[in-house]
């Protein structure tokens, strides 16, 4: 049985596509109202287009770059403007980088340093931190990172992608252990390859690794639903007592 999330509102980053708009598109089935941010307009414009009459009256749309903390501020505080609450955050925006799979560490450019961490370690700071500021969420609230396989092991050329979602995993357990007694849960999900454009430009720089293969026990790549499903059970009243966790949502890749 799923849970009503009727009269609770969201913030998601990174929703105009992927595993961001399915989370979005899940939380709103289930009654609940979302604030949706990502840097691309256009594609957050059709995210919202491809939605129902009444899905869009219980959606606000966001263009920011997360690496903006201002930005993400005026976000948050947006949303609980227009909705008069905020009960949960997912931040799922992330990006692989230029180099990954094509650079080993030591022709990595700093300006490709600084992009990387820029976005999935700055971005999920700010995120984190505007959403721990006292007052901003409801008692009882959840915040959920999007990491990776990749927070988790290394790879061949993988230049600064994994040691920017092992940052992720670092600051979710620092949050958790801060949010806790204000009964503000925060977890870490680490999708394995999942049917996404992150997933396209995986396979175009590391070809058959990043394929279906023994290696992987369930030898098929993920459905985005099959992710953000369980985001949405992180956000949700289901998982009360879950904190400082981190969900390996891969295949087994990591088994």
């Amino acid at each position: 049985m799923t849970a009503n999330l009727t009269n609770k509102v969201f913030c998601l980053t990174g929703a105009a596509a992927g595993i961001g708009l399915s989370t979005a598109k899940i939380l709103l089935s289930r009654g609940a109202a979302v604030g949706i941010c990502d840097i691309h307009e256009k594609n957050l414009r059709s995210a919202y287009d491809s939605l129902t009459e009444s899905e869009k009256s219980r959606v606000m749309i966001h263009a920011l770059d997360i690496t903006n903390r201002a930005a993400v501020k005026e976000f948050m505080k947006s949303t609980k403007s227009r909705f008069g609450r905020v009960d949960g955050v997912a931040n799922i925006a992330g990006i692989t980088g230029k180099s990954f799979g094509l650079r080993e560490l030591w022709e990595v450019s700093s300006e490709e340093y600084d992009f990387v961490m820029d976005v999935n370690v700055r971005g999920t700071f700010n995120l984190l931190a505007e959403s721990m500021v006292p007052g901003l969420l409801e008692p009882g609230s959840s915040i959920v990172n999007v990491g990776s396989v990749a927070s988790a092991r290394g790879y061949n050329k993988g230049a600064m992608y994994p040691p920017s979602k092992h940052a992720v995993i670092g600051l979710t357990k620092s949050a958790a252990i801060e949010g806790g007694p204000r009964e503000i849960r925060v977890n870490s999900i680490l999708p394995g390859p999942t049917d996404t454009e992150l997933l396209v430009q995986a396979t175009e720089a590391f070809g058959a690794i990043e394929r279906p293969s023994a290696s992987r026990p369930m030898q098929r790549t993920a459905d985005v639903s099959e992710i953000s499903s369980v985001i949405a059970f992180l956000l949700g009243p289901e998982s009360t007592y879950v904190t400082g966790a981190v969900w390996a949502v891969d295949g087994g890749s990591l088994a």
